[in-house]
């Protein structure tokens, strides 16, 4: 299951991007640097198969992991 690959901090940037915020909003609202911010999206993206920000978007809808 895809919720046991993700960290809790990954989780949390998915819903950031599902909120619409740039890298440079996530990070300045998580503390991250926007490279620490690029890196997780990256590696979330590979971890559920996400071909692109759109993509990863509908999957985290899908599997419940954006917030209402």
């Amino acid at each position: 299951m895809a919720s046991s690959l993700l960290s809790d901090r990954e989780i949390q940037i998915i819903n950031k991007i599902a909120e619409g915020l740039t890298t440079e909003e996530i990070s300045q609202d998580l503390k991250l640097s926007p490279l620490t911010v690029k890196t997780h999206r990256k590696n979330i993206l590979k971890k559920v198969g996400a071909r692109n920000t759109p993509h990863l978007v509908n999957y985290a809808w899908t599997n419940g992991f954006i917030e209402q």
